[in-house]
Formats: C-alpha cells, structure tokens, sequence
C-alpha cells in the first residue's frame, strides 16, 4: 500500500463532528454529522459495515468548499431501523429523501461507498432533480442475480457472529489493501461500532435483494467511480466495470494500492478525486 503522507495523516487524524439527531415527519429519528456552510452540498452514504465515521477524512477536507452530510443509515448507530424485516433499497430511498428535506438540501452531491452506491444510485434515479451528481466508491452491484440457494448461503454467512468476532488484522487484510498502515488499521477497526446486529440484517438483505446494474442503467446525472486495484471484496472487474459499463454518463478511475475502503487508505487522493468532479459539474 502506498505510504500515507503528512496530508493523509492530518484528514485521518482530525476531529469528528459531533453526531446530531433529526426527527423526521415519517416519525422516524436519523443520526448525521455535518461540516461546511458552502450552498453546495455533498451528502455521504455509507456502506454495511461502517457509519457516518468512516467518512472522517471528507468532512474534514471537503468543508471548506461544500456543506458536508453524512448520515447514519437506518439501523445503524442510532437511527431508527426500517420497518421491515427485508427491506428494499426503495425504503432506505425514502429515508434519505426526508432527510434532505428536512434539512433543506437540494440538489445535492451524492457519494456512496459499497453498499451505500446502491442507495446513492437508487436516489438519483427515483429523484434525478434533486441530484447535481454522484460518486461511487468501491461500489457493488448487488447480488439479486445469484441463485436463491446462493443467495441464502452467503447471506448466513455474512451474519455468523464468528465472522465479526474475528481479529481487527485479520479483516483488515480482506478489506485493505497490502500492508496497511497502522492509522489506518486502528481508524478501519472503528467503522463497526455504529453497526447492530439487526440493522446489519437488514441491510444485508436488501444487498442480496437489489440489480444494482439496473439501477445504474437508470441514472442520468453525470457519475464518478472510484475502485481499488487491490479490491477483493467488490473487485473492478465484476462491480465497478459493469456499474460504469450500464450508466449513461460515468467515469471509471482506480486507485492503485487500495482495497475496498478508499477514503481510509488514500484520503488525501480521495478527496481530490471528489473535488475536481464536483468542481467540474
């Protein structure tokens, strides 16, 4: 993994914002942090196994710029989970849309990580006015194309205890890129404490439950895609490929040396990344 440098360290870092809490009309309560006063605004979606916190580096580096939103997903730390047991990618959709209409933020800057890309891709295309453009990092397509005994093994595997009972190093190796740093190690070890079991849960089904590809088809607003060379949980190939392959108006960058938790592993260039593409559309 390429060594992190001054500015890397500074954005891993820097101080949180603090989390607030908003009560929507649905009667459901978010959790989000937020950062900047710009009129633009980015709004941060994370993927299944992290929250709002794995999005340090660009609250810290992209504020000056742009107002910056990133939310706790429904489930996840403490906001409220969806109501049903399986939800769709449609219901987390509704969440985000009261969210942003809440807070009063339109048209936004969408950035979705992993599991995130498939709620950030299902926004744009259910709500195109409200969105400038979107950014997805380490995406997945979802697996709705498995078969159902597929399906349900890999999903009772994803929620074995024993699979996130094991040792920090020994998810980093899977989830980083080679020879991590030791900050980034001790920051990726922090992205599971806002997640529950039954958020988890539920999250994870809607992963086996959604065409991310379809959803991609379905996007208009101008999109960046950002993927790890060293990515073996959503590898370029089989995700970031076919998601930049079936959108209308996307971009394919990778990032050599890193794995699946881009803004971790290269803040610095991550957050380059997002600015020069906001800048530009």
């Amino acid at each position: 993994m390429p060594t992190l440098s001054s500015q890397d360290r500074a954005l891993l870092e820097a101080p949180l914002p603090p989390l607030q809490q908003i009560r929507l009309p649905t009667g459901e309560l978010i959790e989000y942090r937020e950062a900047g006063r710009g009129d633009d605004a980015i709004v941060l979606l994370h993927g299944i196994g992290s929250s709002s916190a794995g999005y340090r580096a660009p609250l810290a580096g992209l504020s000056a710029r742009w107002k910056v939103v990133a939310w706790n997903a429904p489930g996840f730390g403490g906001s409220t989970p969806p109501a049903a047991a399986s939800p769709r990618v449609d219901d987390y959709v509704q969440s985000l849309h009261a969210l942003l209409d809440a807070l009063r933020l339109a048209p936004v800057h969408l950035v979705g990580s992993s599991w995130g890309s498939l709620i950030a891709n299902a926004y744009a295309a259910s709500h195109p006015q409200r969105v400038r453009s979107v950014v997805l990092s380490a995406p997945t397509r979802g697996y709705s194309h498995l078969e159902p005994a597929e399906k349900a093994a890999r999903i009772a595997a994803r929620l074995d205890p024993a699979a996130r009972a094991v040792a920090p190093q020994t998810r980093a190796a899977r989830f980083l890129g080679p020879d991590p740093d030791a900050l980034v190690i001790e920051r990726f070890s922090q992205l599971g404490e806002a997640v529950h079991p039954d958020g988890l849960a539920q999250a994870t089904r809607m992963l086996f439950d959604c065409d991310g590809i379809a959803l991609a088809a379905s996007v208009s607003a101008p999109a960046l895609i950002l993927a790890g060379t060293h990515d073996t949980v959503a590898p370029v190939s089989e995700h970031a490929g076919p998601l930049c392959d079936a959108m209308q108006e996307a971009e394919l960058k990778t990032l050599d040396g890193c794995g699946h938790i881009l803004k971790l592993e290269a803040p610095a260039r991550f957050n380059q990344h997002l600015a020069d593409f906001f800048q530009q559309t």
